[in-house]
């Protein structure tokens, strides 16, 4: 499916900056999949995410949406790039979720930066972290739509970004 123009332009610096981040802080490679609308009544929590509303020309929220074996992985390498901890941890501990957040913060705050730059139609709310089910029935609210574009990570899995949107495509 080729995304609707003005939401590939808003997801491409995030995809961008994401892939960039994973490499700098976690010395991982990766790359993006093609996008696709997703079912809103299967789409389901996979463990962790980063999310950043978006309002103006489109509301809704950009997710960073990752199962947890693949914040697990990219967690450790980020934990250990930083802080030369190399005994992977088996859960998300508190450093691993440090080490996320920070990882998450940096990709997604640059693909805001860029945004702005590009002077789109678009505003962001600071990004926050969603570690529960209850968290994310509460992110679904008033979701018309799901874009999601897959990140597969070299050697690690895959985890996706999720446009939720508030209106559908075209109205």
């Amino acid at each position: 499916m080729e995304l609707q123009s003005l939401h590939a332009k808003i997801l491409a610096p995030f995809v961008t900056e994401t892939i960039q981040t994973l490499h700098s802080m976690a010395g991982l490679s990766a790359h993006a999949g093609e996008g696709f609308p997703d079912s809103l009544e299967k789409f389901r929590f996979k463990g962790y995410a980063v999310a950043a509303e978006t309002f103006g020309v489109i509301e809704g929220k950009v997710l960073m949406h990752h199962y947890v074996e693949t914040a697990l992985a990219i967690g450790n390498k980020v934990r250990a790039n930083l802080l030369g901890i190399d005994e992977p941890e088996t859960t998300i501990t508190d450093d691993v979720g440090e080490a996320l957040a920070e990882f998450g913060n940096t990709a997604i705050g640059l693909a805001m930066s860029q945004l702005a730059k590009a002077d789109m139609p678009i505003k962001f709310k600071p990004p926050y972290f969603i570690s529960s089910l209850d968290d994310m029935n509460s992110m679904l609210a008033n979701v018309k739509e799901i874009i999601s574009i897959p990140i597969h990570v070299d050697n690690v899995g895959r985890f996706y970004f999720n446009y939720l949107l508030h209106n559908k495509t075209g109205e």
